[in-house]
């Protein structure tokens, strides 16, 4: 399953259309955050690593603090172990990243741990880190919808 979002049909407000943008809904990626993020570029981890993305929500915002590797090339675990994970980094799970996700990761993400959440889809290209983020939706199916990143630190480059 690619990335990206669909065309619908369906109008709804919250999503300016049933698989657009969501509005009134961003990403802000702190300075450590992105540090974090830029060092796995320098890692080089493998197709369809995932980790946690710690922060916390004011408003419409989300705010990724930090970020936690979990795994490469798996799938998330079954909600238990997300919740247990989340409970751990004291409910402050404010989504996943997932490097160059695979079908199999998609398919695991797209459940209702993470409805309401954010995916950050992270790729390596020449040197540079591109963010892409989107919101885990629900509208008789989950889908990705596509979210704006505020822009942040220097260095980490978003499409």
């Amino acid at each position: 399953m690619a990335l990206g979002s669909k065309r619908g049909k369906g109008q709804d407000e919250k999503t300016g259309g049933r698989f657009g943008i969501i509005r009134n809904v961003d990403v802000f990626v702190t300075r450590k955050a992105s540090a974090e993020l830029d060092a796995l570029r320098i890692l080089r981890p493998a197709p369809s690593a995932w980790g946690l993305l710690i922060g916390h929500r004011r408003g419409p915002r989300f705010f990724v603090e930090r970020i936690f590797p979990a795994a490469d090339g798996a799938v998330l675990p079954p909600h238990g172990g997300l919740d247990e994970l989340d409970r751990l980094f004291g409910r402050k799970v404010v989504g996943v990243f997932a490097v160059r996700p695979g079908a199999a990761l998609m398919k695991s993400l797209l459940g209702p741990y993470l409805c309401g959440r954010v995916l950050l889809d992270v790729r390596f290209s020449r040197g540079k880190t591109l963010l892409k983020p989107f919101l885990v939706e629900f509208d008789r199916t989950f889908f990705l919808a596509p979210v704006p990143l505020e822009a942040g630190p220097k260095g980490v480059f978003y499409e």
